[in-house]
């Protein structure tokens, strides 16, 4: 079997906005989008993550007030033949500002 890595996609989410949190992401980080969750009134925002993107992504929590355990760092790796993810160095720089969990997940293709 032939050793292969990967790259996986990096993506930060928040994991508890309210309605105007949710939009207010959108206008103030490029590229970022949200999507309604199954309990009410809350949407679940998400930032790929890219350098140019880190400081308005860090100003936007600090200026909302996100608790660490309301967000994460989303890593999935799309590869069935996948021995080995590494991880981005954009997740370690992101972690010097902003020092939330960790989520892997792995999708077979």
């Amino acid at each position: 079997m032939t050793q292969h890595n990967t790259i996986p996609s990096v993506t930060f989410r928040f994991l508890s906005l309210d309605k105007m949190q949710a939009y207010t992401l959108t206008k103030e980080v490029e590229g970022a989008s949200y999507r309604e969750l199954d309990k009410a009134g809350r949407y679940e925002g998400r930032v790929s993550l890219q350098e140019d993107r880190l400081d308005e992504l860090n100003i936007f929590f600090v200026r909302q007030q996100i608790s660490l355990s309301d967000c994460d760092i989303h890593i999935e790796a799309a590869d069935v033949f996948c021995v080995e993810v590494s991880t981005p160095s954009i997740v370690n720089k992101l972690l010097k500002h902003i020092d939330c969990q960790l989520t892997f997940s792995f999708k077979r293709r």
